[in-house]
């Protein structure tokens, strides 16, 4: 039983890593925030058609519920961030990882010390993060990229009970979904394609291919092998690994404050990492 779980593990990674591509190669980019959003999901939806088989795929309330998390949290992000500053639009996504441990309290009637601890310590972590871009901005921006996290909970535990056994088409679906979305509440995002050049074309490919298309579909194929709380920091490697290729490829280097964040949520990580693992029955439990 112990593969499968670091086989899970190893696919969260890699989707967080994948998702880490977002900050340069957005930053990069002077194109519409929604029309990025939209495109993206386009792109990735068409890399990933393939994959989609009806019969491997239930269509019930779950994969609704994820197609309509999975797009808010697309949505909440752009938004947000064109409202509040961007380590709040970032670090929000990740107050996941509270929502999923309170939900575990209350499906299971227990509070567990010990996994609260790394909770903890890494939600410390996030918020010397967000401390980074504390400013006068938008409170309702603060409260749209808030219910990022929400969002994100409610797709990953979706992710578990509608990606069976086909996971990258559940993405696929989920990409059309919210390229359809962009496209009908915002129409005039698409005057910008035409003005979009080569290199626009290019990183776009990128982003929908590599950053959604793999990310998504890596973090859903793990999702099936560990738990949502679990998946939810592991997930964290996206926040950590962001400003690295920023400072790497872009010379924006990070604060103090978003250092700080760094080393305590490594620290999160860690704990979480050497904490006693659960039984099976346990895990199949918080599941």
């Amino acid at each position: 039983m112990t593969k499968p779980r670091i086989s899970g593990e190893i696919l969260v990674f890699l989707g967080a890593v994948c998702w880490s591509l977002n900050s340069p190669l957005v930053k990069y980019l002077t194109l519409d925030s929604l029309l990025i959003c939209g495109l993206r999901s386009v792109i990735a939806a068409v890399a990933l058609l393939a994959f989609i088989r009806p019969k491997k795929l239930k269509f019930d309330g779950w994969m609704l519920l994820y197609v309509i998390s999975y797009a808010a949290v697309c949505l909440s992000v752009i938004v947000s961030l064109t409202m509040t500053s961007a380590p709040i639009a970032i670090g929000m996504q990740y107050t996941a990882t509270v929502w999923l441990f309170l939900a575990a309290c209350i499906r299971t009637k227990r509070f567990d010390g010990r996994a609260f601890l790394p909770v903890l310590v890494i939600m410390i972590g996030v918020i010397f993060f967000m401390m980074s871009g504390t400013d006068a901005k938008s409170n309702t921006g603060n409260l749209i990229a808030l219910s990022e996290g929400v969002f994100f909970a409610l797709m990953t535990v979706s992710s578990k009970k509608a990606g069976g056994e086909n996971p990258l088409g559940l993405t696929a679906i989920a990409n059309i979904f919210t390229g359809i979305i962009v496209f009908v509440l915002f129409p005039s995002v698409a005057s910008g394609i035409p003005a979009m050049t080569g290199r626009d074309w290019i990183v776009m490919l990128i982003l929908g291919v590599v950053q959604v298309g793999f990310g998504y579909g890596l973090y859903n194929m793990g999702v099936q092998k560990v738990s949502p709380q679990k998946a939810s920091i592991l997930a964290l490697w996206e926040m950590i690994l962001g400003p690295v290729w920023v400072a790497i490829f872009l010379r924006e280097y990070p604060s103090i404050p978003v250092l700080i964040g760094f080393t305590i949520v490594l620290i999160g990580m860690v704990l979480d990492a050497r904490r006693k693992k659960p039984s099976v029955a346990q895990a199949e439990e918080a599941a």
